[in-house]
């Protein structure tokens, strides 16, 4: 894979996704970016957080209503996705489950590779979220992680972010890797998640592996925290 320059971002009006336009305005950013909104008045919401920023741009697209080809020829052009997308737990299947595949499948026929996707913790495990308040939103993740993996990890250079309780706390850029159900899970701030991503879009290390992720005591930045997965 070449290196990504060019970020198309589904889910940019979300916490996570406002976070990550954020850092792709800076203007030390060696990104540029394309943030995917639904309407005007995101697309207002996106252009007051970059400061009218030459990095990004807004694409006003409806997601869950737009077929494969439209979505491919939204990302052609670009280097890499980013999907933050999440209904809140108003749509589950239409948006966090379909959305999410159609993406997948979009981002194969744009011959867009890397691909970046935000889960939630341990929701490769059953046994974990069943127990949980929010099932239905974990099976909704469950299942667009395991079409991913198993489906498209010959297409897609993909890395599954599973940050555990997120808080809009300032970021700490400190993380740590979850790697058994029985480590505290903690919390992690929305802006330390962006941070990740932003890290980790071209370190080819992370391809085709799902990180656990909680706020700790390693450096973001540290290459190495990610190769020990």
């Amino acid at each position: 894979m070449s290196t990504v320059k060019n970020i198309i971002v589904f889910g940019s009006h979300g916490k996570i996704g406002q976070q990550f336009v954020r850092l792709l305005a800076d203007k030390t950013s060696v990104f540029r970016g394309t943030a995917v909104v639904r309407n005007d008045e995101q697309a207002t919401t996106i252009k007051s957080i970059t400061a009218n920023s030459p990095n990004v741009s807004s694409l006003n697209f409806t997601l869950d209503n737009a077929s494969v080809g439209e979505i491919a020829s939204a990302i052609k052009g670009h280097d890499a996705v980013v999907f933050t997308v999440g209904s809140a737990g108003k749509n589950l299947l239409q948006v966090d489950l379909d959305a999410a595949v159609k993406t997948f499948e979009a981002s194969v026929e744009a011959q867009v590779r890397r691909f970046i996707i935000i889960s939630a913790l341990h929701a490769d495990n059953r046994e974990f979220f069943s127990k949980l308040g929010l099932r239905n939103y974990y099976i909704a993740k469950h299942y667009a992680d395991r079409i991913l993996v198993d489906e498209f990890s010959d297409k897609l250079d993909y890395t599954v972010l599973k940050p555990t309780s997120l808080s809009d706390d300032a970021a700490t850029g400190k993380i740590r890797i979850i790697k058994s159900r029985d480590e505290e899970i903690g919390t992690i701030t929305r802006a330390d998640v962006a941070k990740v991503i932003y890290e980790i879009v071209n370190d080819k290390d992370t391809f085709g592996k799902s990180y656990n992720i909680a706020n700790g005591d390693l450096d973001i930045t540290d290459k190495r925290i990610y190769k020990s997965v």
